[in-house]
C-alpha cells in the first residue's frame, strides 16, 4: 500500500477520502479542470468566429448604410440654330376701278306745240347748231366733250367681292355660323366633353367663362381667346373642349361665306 503524506492530498482526496470515488460527484470535480480548459477553448473559438464574420461581413454592411450615389451623366445639349425661313410674299390682285366716262353735254330739245293763248312761250326751238358737240336730252346738262360714250371693257382678275373684303373678320352677318346639326347637338356635344377641373372643385369655383373665337370661310374654328376666367383651369378646359370641335358652317354675307367672330359662354356650377 503506497503511502502519502498529508500535505500530497488533494481537497477532493480529503473531502472524498473513505467514500466512492469511482464515480458521481468525486468524478465531476476530478473533471472540472479540463472541462473549464475546454469551456475556454470554446469560449475563444467562438469570439474569434464571430470577430471574423464582422471582419468579413463588415463591406456588406457598409453598402447597406450607406449606399453609393449614382453619378448622373451630364449630357451636353448643343444649341441648333435653325436658318431663317423667309414667308413667300403673297401678292393681293389689285381690283382696278373703271374709269369715270365723261359725260357729253345735253341740250334739252324744245319743240313747237300748240298751246292755249293764255299760255306764254319763254323758250325758243332748239336749232341744229344748239347739238353740235352735245347730245340730246330732256334735260341740260353741263360737262365737257368727248369722242365717245361707249363704254370701255377693262381686263382684269378682280371680283365684284374683293378678296381683302372676303377675309376680314365680321361679328354679324346675315346668316351666323351654325355648329353641325344645329344648337341642340352643339349643347350634347359641349355636356359630354366638358368637365369640371378637379382644382376648381376644390375651391369651390363657379361662374361662367366667355371664350370668342373665328368661325373662318371653310369653317375651320381658329384664334380661340378667353375673355372672361374664373380660375382653377376651368378657361383651359373650355379652350380645349372647342379645340375639339369640328368644322361649323360658316357665315355667310351676300351669298359668300366669311369669316366670322363667335362668342360662347361656358357656365360651370357644382350640385348643392
Amino acid at each position: 500500500m503506497e503511502t502519502r503524506s498529508y500535505a500530497q492530498y488533494s481537497l477532493n482526496d480529503i473531502i472524498f477520502e473513505g467514500r466512492n470515488q469511482a464515480y458521481g460527484a468525486y468524478a465531476l470535480r476530478q473533471a472540472y479542470p479540463k472541462h473549464l480548459v475546454k469551456a475556454i477553448f470554446y469560449m475563444i473559438g467562438g469570439v474569434a468566429l464571430f470577430l471574423a464574420g464582422a471582419y468579413l461581413g463588415l463591406p456588406f454592411l457598409s453598402d447597406q448604410l450607406h449606399p453609393t450615389v449614382p453619378v448622373s451623366k451630364i449630357i451636353e445639349i448643343q444649341t441648333v440654330v435653325l436658318p431663317v425661313t423667309e414667308e413667300p410674299i403673297v401678292e393681293r390682285p389689285v381690283t382696278r376701278q373703271s374709269p369715270v366716262t365723261p359725260v357729253n353735254p345735253t341740250k334739252r330739245l324744245v319743240s313747237a306745240k300748240i298751246v292755249p293763248d293764255k299760255t306764254l312761250i319763254t323758250e325758243s326751238n332748239t336749232s341744229q347748231a344748239d347739238l353740235i358737240d352735245q347730245e340730246p336730252g330732256l334735260t341740260d346738262v353741263a360737262g365737257g366733250p368727248t369722242t365717245s360714250i361707249l363704254p370701255v371693257d377693262i381686263p382684269g382678275n378682280g371680283s365684284a367681292f374683293g378678296s381683302e373684303e372676303a377675309h376680314t373678320v365680321r361679328n354679324f352677318v346675315e346668316q351666323m355660323p351654325e355648329f353641325p346639326g344645329g344648337t341642340a347637338q352643339m349643347y350634347r356635344f359641349i355636356r359630354e366633353n366638358l368637365r369640371y377641373p378637379a382644382m376648381a372643385q376644390r375651391e369651390g369655383l363657379t361662374g361662367v367663362v366667355v371664350v370668342t373665337f373665328v368661325v373662318g370661310i371653310n369653317g375651320e374654328i381658329t384664334d380661340i381667346q378667353v375673355v372672361k376666367d374664373i380660375g382653377g383651369g376651368t378657361a383651359e378646359e373650355a379652350v380645349r373642349v372647342i379645340r375639339k370641335m369640328k368644322n361649323w358652317k360658316p357665315g355667310v354675307q351676300n351669298g359668300r361665306p366669311v369669316p366670322v367672330r363667335f362668342t360662347m359662354p361656358l357656365r360651370f356650377s357644382l350640385a348643392s
